[in-house]
């Protein structure tokens, strides 16, 4: 099991995608050249991946940006290269080129003769990435303790992108790690990270047991002060500073590895309590006090125990590393050990230990299974991220690493016939998976655009003059996938 190990801020827009059925197929995959392999690329190239950590997307650009800790780079890609199996990235943050792989761009090390000493150029094992609105990209620098913010992320350069802010740190150059004892700044090997609606950034640290707030962030750098934090503290026997507790499991104490973090539309911040087996739902979380217990558990019955089953259950969970919230609400768990992604519709009115919903990368809720490499199986659940129209991404960290995206298919509903008033018909349906609505009046030329919502479409044809006429109702999904119906509309007497 590895660890130096991790959300999610979500994109803010409507989606237009149903979610994932169970076990339902994935659409593409980045990292590998198809759906079913499982390559490892040395060294690294624009489209290559190798343990996969962090997935995020532009809510501005659409643009996919992907940690590829085990390159110590992140992979930027377009809005169009983000949906297509094997395409190459459009720039690199963090390394040179796209063959480089050391970490901190083997930059020298003036304290040590091994490793190499940081930069704002420069990224140590690159772990949970998310957006802010602004588009502004928040990335945890694990290896460096620290977490850096670039501006602007989808329009920086290759090669040369700097961060623009560092906090955890007093300057670029430094990767000193926080001690136990600190409460209210530095880290030692910060994981999960979200930010919130109002701007206020979520940081876990897999090292030290807590999370720590910090309002108004984008106005922050350097050895930033904490505004808050969650986490048990114990006073040491001796006198000690207080430190935090991994030992303890309670409503208030996480294990050995907190991860990855969400917020949802209600202000609910949702942490991967990994090591405990379970997922702490903590619910206004802005206003809580330091140390504060959590009000919802999932994955376990109550807050004081930490049980594995095996084989699982819909209610269980095993090392779950990282969680997001979808663009419709569901909170989706990435339950890395079991090898599957687990949805929870309505998960602020779970009670404590609440069975999921949805699973994806097993036939069903008690299935273990592991490999071969299919569009439907899982392994090593990641970082979790949704696009503008709502796809789910999903990176996978072992097996030479990749991200799986699913997609639903177009789906248009028309009736099969109207009856036409005149030379005029009017057709109503909907639609699902769909970006666009469009149109052909047989006999009358290419498509148009209908009228209406996407998911709730109109479509007014005119200058009917035969007995009967054929129209076509064409939908086309975000990345080009189509699907149509068609309708006769036949003349009344």
């Amino acid at each position: 099991m590895k660890r130096t190990l991790l959300i999610l801020p979500l994109c803010l827009s409507t989606s237009l995608m149903a979610r994932p059925g169970n076990h339902a197929p994935a659409n593409s995959i980045l990292g590998q050249t198809s759906l079913t392999t499982q390559v490892q690329t040395t060294p690294p190239t624009p489209s290559s991946l190798t343990l996969v950590e962090g997935v995020a997307i532009d809510p501005v650009t659409g643009k996919l940006f992907v940690a590829d800790s085990g390159n110590h780079r992140i992979l930027r890609f377009s809005s169009t290269a983000a949906y297509q199996t094997n395409a190459e990235a459009e720039a690199v943050f963090g390394q040179p080129d796209f063959t480089s792989s050391s970490a901190n761009r083997g930059n020298p090390d003036l304290n040590a003769p091994l490793g190499a000493d940081p930069s704002a150029d420069s990224l140590d094992n690159p772990v949970n990435l998310c957006f802010d609105a602004a588009g502004r990209l928040w990335v945890t620098d694990s290896g460096n303790a620290r977490v850096l913010r670039f501006d602007g992320a989808s329009e920086k350069p290759s090669f040369t992108a700097a961060a623009d802010a560092v906090i955890g740190q007093p300057d670029f150059t430094s990767d000193e790690p926080a001690p136990n004892n600190v409460a209210d700044s530095g880290f030692a090997t910060p994981a999960g990270i979200a930010i919130d609606a109002s701007g206020r950034l979520w940081v876990s640290d897999s090292t030290i047991p807590r999370v720590l707030r910090f309002d108004n962030a984008a106005s922050l750098s350097f050895n930033a002060v904490a505004s808050g934090y969650l986490g048990e503290k114990d006073a040491n026997p001796d006198n000690d500073p207080a430190t935090f507790d991994s030992d303890v499991v309670s409503a208030s104490s996480f294990g050995a590895a907190p991860y990855g973090l969400a917020v949802d539309a209600q202000g609910t911040l949702w942490l991967a309590d990994a090591s405990n087996n379970r997922v702490l739902g903590f619910t206004n979380a802005a206003a809580k006090a330091d140390g504060a217990d959590a009000d919802i558990v999932l994955g376990q019955g109550d807050f004081l125990t930490r049980n594995d089953l095996d084989p699982p259950t819909a209610a269980s969970m095993n090392s779950p590393y990282y969680v997001a919230i979808a663009p419709d609400g569901v909170l989706w768990v990435s339950d890395y050990s079991n090898y599957r992604v687990l949805g929870f519709v309505n998960p602020g009115l779970k009670t404590n230990g609440a069975p999921a919903n949805l699973v994806l990368g097993q036939a069903d809720f008690v299935s273990r299974i592991a490999g071969p490499p299919t569009p439907r199986s899982i392994d090593s659940p990641t970082q979790i991220a949704f696009g503008r129209e709502g796809s789910l991404f999903l990176g996978q960290y072992l097996n030479e690493g990749s991200v799986k995206r699913w997609s639903d298919p177009v789906v248009i509903t028309a009736p099969k016939s109207v009856t036409a008033k005149g030379s005029r018909a009017t057709i109503k349906g909907t639609a699902s998976g769909a970006s666009a609505i469009a149109y052909q009046v047989a006999g009358q030329g290419g498509f148009k655009p209908a009228a209406g919502s996407v998911a709730n479409w109109k479509v007014k044809a005119k200058k009917l003059v035969k007995r009967s006429t054929r129209v076509t109702i064409q939908g086309t999904s975000f990345d080009g996938r189509t699907g149509s119906a068609k309708v006769k509309v036949v003349k009344g007497k």
